[in-house]
């Protein structure tokens, strides 16, 4: 899964570049992670890390190449999933009661979800991590609720996005010193069916 800095760097880079007006409307939106506190002032956003309940794995088995020229020794990985989870948190009204709360979050949830997809493709890219396609749904759900304490109502709205970070090994013994290690592997990819695989990138392997 993905480290606690490069959560801690989706968060800030959220915060940093989001930018949100509604009906010449521009309130200042915080982003924070889950669980930390902050003082309470809507609009602000939620950011979420929890594991997923399963790996993803490349094929019919986690062998993903080889780790000597010879192929004596091969390399290993998987993909686990982790599910990123993003709240968007505005009170009942705003902007002097002349805005209903429930239309500006589902903006806001939008505006979110589209920086997203616009995004977190390249931040993920140089964590060894990408948005797992199969399993998102690109929905915004209603998680609203109405606060006794406060009087009123909380609306919220959420986005679910799964991440797939790339985990590598090999059983090379210590000490080995009979070929070279091989320390990159090529990624692949193809715009059509019909392309023949062409290499994108290579990786190294730590």
């Amino acid at each position: 899964m993905l480290t606690e800095d490069n959560r801690d760097y989706i968060v800030e880079e959220m915060h940093n570049d989001l930018t949100f007006t509604f009906n010449g409307f521009t309130p200042t939106v915080n982003v924070y992670r889950y669980g930390e506190g902050f003082d309470v002032e809507f609009p602000y956003i939620l950011i979420e890390f929890l594991p997923a309940n399963r790996n993803k794995f490349r094929s019919i088995s986690d062998v993903i190449g080889d780790a000597t020229p010879s192929g004596q020794y091969k390399q290993y990985g998987f993909c686990q999933l982790e599910l990123a989870s993003i709240y968007c948190y505005c009170g009942e009204f705003h902007n002097t009661y002349a805005l209903s709360g429930r239309k500006l979050t589902y903006h806001l949830a939008e505006i979110a979800l589209n920086y997203i997809q616009r995004n977190w493709e390249q931040i993920l890219w140089d964590m060894n991590a990408c948005i797992d396609r199969l399993e998102n749904l690109w929905i915004i759900k209603d998680i609203s609720r109405y606060d006794s304490d406060k009087g009123s109502k909380i609306y919220c709205y959420a986005i679910d996005v799964y991440l797939r970070t790339q985990m590598r090994w090999n059983k090379i013994p210590v000490g080995f010193e009979e070929e070279d290690i091989i320390e990159q592997i090529g990624v692949f990819g193809k715009s059509t069916q019909e392309d023949e695989y062409k290499l994108i990138k290579q990786i190294r392997v730590s």
